[in-house]
């Protein structure tokens, strides 16, 4: 086994080996270094900085030019005490640049980044529920967040729902499995449902924008298949709500301790695709394969029981492809760990799923757990 300060020594050797250092988090890198190097997967919460000597742990100092501002060895008891100066200062640069309580887009043209000076920050819409805020971020990410949230609520404040006419269409098998919601009522339902439908119009016609034109025609194009699009949204909520409902009542029916973990998986599984918000969360081009998921859990409970030994295989299979997925993410850069690279493979492990528990059911595109894992390791 090699000492700590040789494989130390071979880290530093290899990050300042090229001309630019490298980017992100010190212990996110060192975790990937460790990870090319050794082959071992570290995570960033293993390394405990407070047991290094204070000596030894780097001292950071805020400028204003010439003015230290504050000075620390916390970087983000730091940033987070610097926060609300800095947001006062943005905002006083900015001038008019904000808003609050927008209802119309009746503020010219949004740029996409603000400098004033030394100071940069990046303006995006904010979704405030009745209104919206022209809000200035500290980093693009952050901006590109929240744009779409705000673009989507601007629009539909100036649209008519679809809900009343929507729900009047349904039928009483209908409303009575849409009832069965996370949500905690039938009208969270259904305002998931209309913001699911614009985020999917939105993306289809290109957006978000930022000009007043280009939100206008944006707008006309939304509103014009809104109700279409809801309707389609609701169908789909329909079907996985009436699935995920009796797999509920099943998983409710005891059939024995041996059972239990597969169980356990089966609920886990089914809450982290039906929960409230969920129809937004996974976009119009998901639901028809949530509901395939959903196929799938009750594929399993129907023959789980007559071969409880392979399911209990086939779900270490799923747990340990989960755990590599869930280290990778650690690795990862906050905003990288919801890119949509990483969100794929969370998908993927979702088919993997169907491909272990309900070969019958069929996956779109050949899935994996050598497939999964070439994946997990080029994210990092």
């Amino acid at each position: 086994m090699c000492a700590a300060p040789n494989v130390a020594a071979e880290v530093l050797a290899k990050l300042g080996a090229g001309d630019a250092a490298p980017e992100g988090d010190v212990l996110e890198v060192l975790a990937r270094e460790l990870l090319r190097l050794r082959g071992v997967r570290v995570s960033p919460d293993t390394f405990d900085l407070e047991k290094i000597p204070s000596h030894l742990r780097m001292t950071f100092r805020i400028v204003d030019h010439s003015r230290v501002l504050a000075i620390g060895k916390d970087l983000e008891a730091l940033q987070r005490q610097l926060r609300p100066k800095l947001r006062a200062t943005l905002s006083a640069r900015a001038g008019s640049l904000t808003r609050k309580g927008a209802t119309t887009w009746d503020f010219g043209t949004l740029p996409q980044v603000f400098t004033d000076g030394d100071v940069k920050a990046y303006p995006a819409l904010a979704d405030a529920g009745t209104s919206v805020d022209v809000r200035l971020y500290e980093t693009a990410d952050a901006a590109r967040a929240a744009m779409p949230a705000g673009t989507r609520r601007l629009i539909l404040l100036g649209a008519r729902s679809p809900v009343k006419d929507i729900a009047a269409r349904l039928n009483t098998v209908q409303k009575l499995a849409l009832s069965n919601n996370p949500h905690g009522g039938v009208a969270a339902m259904f305002a998931d449902a209309v913001d699911c439908a614009a985020d999917g119009l939105i993306a289809d016609a290109g957006g978000p924008v930022w000009d007043a034109a280009g939100f206008a025609a944006l707008a006309d194009k939304v509103r014009a298949g809104l109700y279409a699009a809801t309707w389609e949204v609701t169908c789909s909520a329909e079907e996985i709500l009436r699935r995920a409902h009796a797999v509920h009542v099943r998983l409710d029916t005891p059939r024995g301790q041996a059972l239990a973990p597969a169980e356990d998986d089966i609920r886990a599984q089914l809450g982290g695709l039906v929960y409230a918000g969920f129809l937004t969360a996974a976009g119009t081009r998901r639901l028809p394969a949530i509901a395939r998921y959903l196929r799938g859990m009750e594929h399993r409970l129907d023959k789980f029981a007559d071969n409880a030994g392979r399911d209990a295989q086939q779900m270490a299979i799923v747990h340990r492809v989960e755990d590599e997925y869930r280290d990778a993410l650690a690795l990862l850069p906050a905003a990288a760990r919801s890119g949509q690279a990483a969100q794929e493979i969370r998908w993927m492990i979702e088919e993997l799923r169907v491909s272990l528990f309900a070969q019958t059911i069929g996956t779109p595109l050949p899935v994996s757990e050598r497939r999964i894992r070439n994946a997990i390791e080029h994210l990092v």
